[in-house]
């Protein structure tokens, strides 16, 4: 027979479980995918659509840097989003969750870029990650991955605010 106090701790731990999977459920990110086409020419440019990440870009070996595509998108926990680009090939970000184990909360997502590259990445909230993709016509694809935690209120009419902070408390 379970001692009383045995009995509460998994009742609690059921119902915290429970709560943070049906938090976890409503997890939503907000991504973003460009694909920038950079080549190496006599003068340097920048299109002025990707005049945020001009620094990152310019540290790279190329001098002229294009926007092609960009996709923006909710991605639900556990779905994916897809972007086609030149030469027959695709980027898929799947949003996996948040990922609480470390000092701060990041962002769990899985990358393929067909028809090669499957690979899981760790970002923090807001951040961003470079790729350096296929060659293509006289230069190189690069595709620029930002993912951010979709705020609980722009999900819900409800305050669920509170509910996504207490989520990451629950796992910890």
């Amino acid at each position: 027979m379970m001692q009383p106090f045995m009995l509460r701790t998994l009742i609690l731990l059921l119902s915290l479980s429970w709560s943070g999977s049906a938090l976890a459920a409503d997890l939503v990110s907000k991504i973003n995918i460009r694909v920038i086409y950079a080549t190496k020419a006599k003068v340097q440019s920048v299109d002025p659509l990707l005049a945020d990440i001009q620094s990152e870009l310019e540290a790279l070996p190329y001098t002229k840097f294009r926007q092609l595509d960009k996709l923006e998108s909710d991605v639900p926990i556990n779905a994916s989003v897809e972007l086609q680009f030149p030469g027959e090939r695709s980027i898929s970000v799947r949003f996996l969750g948040l990922d609480v184990s470390g000092d701060k909360p990041m962002l769990s997502l899985q990358l393929k870029l067909k028809p090669r590259l499957n690979m899981q990445l760790r970002l923090a909230d807001g951040g961003r990650t470079l790729l350096g993709g296929p060659k293509h016509l006289d230069g190189t694809l690069i595709l620029d991955v930002t993912a951010k935690l979709k705020p609980a209120h722009e999900k819900t009419q409800g305050n669920k605010e509170k509910e996504a902070s207490r989520l990451l408390e629950v796992n910890r």
